[in-house]
């Protein structure tokens, strides 16, 4: 990879009904369409820090090495982002695990696109129905998704994690296409988060039956997706999601949730909740 060369966020298109957006819009249906009315949200430095820690890993695993140095720079969408030791910690942290599943796995994709459209068999109902997984195998009896996050701020949960639970679903589909018999032993699937900036474990596992997985992807995905795509009108429902929705500054639903919270604390009893009313009303 040469630093001279503009880095391209995975160089991937991203889709509207995507794995990374899915916490949002399978929250609220409403969203998708919210989204079209205004441009999208530029992406921060971090962003683009994050852009080039999962280029770097790409790059690692294709290379079987790394041979970047600290202090290096590349341009990510106009921003130069230089490498950092902590960047190269992650680097291998993410060789060191994926290795490690490779070596016992019979097929493997590295940033690979993978579609959840299969759940509908022939006639997906929309083409934006994909994400790239940044990494999966498959062993005799278990399929691994691997997610690398780069942030710092905030621990990603990987338990119930709509984001890898979606690439879980397309990883298993691709598995189906290219190794059938490969998908027909699966068992469980493992889902990783290899988050090493957040504090705690930097490496996250949350391991379910495989038929788990595909129940919620027919009772819980494709009927959402289903919604969305349909004419039928859908509501708007805020919440922690609506941070990084690009709709959110202009939501009424968002809008009132924000002054609920702002003006009641988290309460958990009757009392403290009846208290808080003769507060506010003491304000008025």
């Amino acid at each position: 990879m040469n630093a001279n060369t503009p880095v391209q966020p995975n160089g991937k298109v991203h889709a509207e009904l995507g794995p990374s957006s899915s916490d949002i819009w399978l929250t609220c249906l409403q969203a998708p369409r919210e989204w079209k009315k205004y441009p999208p949200k530029r992406a921060g430095f971090a962003a683009h820090e994050g852009t080039l820690a999962h280029t770097l890993c790409e790059a690692a695993l294709k290379l079987r090495g790394i041979p970047w140095s600290v202090g290096r720079t590349f341009e990510v969408e106009g921003d130069k982002v230089p490498i950092t030791q902590e960047m190269l910690n992650a680097v291998q942290l993410y060789v060191n695990v994926t290795n490690m599943i490779s070596d016992i796995s019979l097929w493997r994709a590295v940033e690979k696109i993978v579609s959840f459209g299969w759940l509908w068999g022939d006639n997906p109902p929309a083409e934006d129905l994909f994400g790239t997984v940044d990494f999966t195998a498959a062993e005799p009896t278990v399929l691994h998704v691997l997610d690398l996050k780069y942030g710092s701020g905030k621990v990603v949960k990987v338990e119930g994690n709509t984001q890898t639970l979606c690439y879980g679903v397309g990883a298993y589909g691709l598995l189906l296409k290219e190794k059938p018999d490969l998908a027909k032993t699966i068992e469980h699937v493992s889902f990783g988060i290899i988050q090493p900036r957040a504090g705690g474990a930097p490496v996250r596992q949350w391991v379910i039956p495989v038929g788990e997985m595909l129940y919620w992807a027919y009772s819980v995905l494709k009927p959402s997706v289903d919604k969305i795509l349909s004419a039928q009108e859908l509501p708007l429902v805020p919440g922690s999601h609506c941070y990084f929705c690009q709709a959110s500054r202009e939501c009424p639903a968002y809008r009132k949730h924000k002054l609920r919270d702002a003006n009641f604390p988290d309460l958990t009893t009757t009392e403290e909740m009846f208290a808080a009313t003769l507060n506010q009303l003491d304000m008025i």
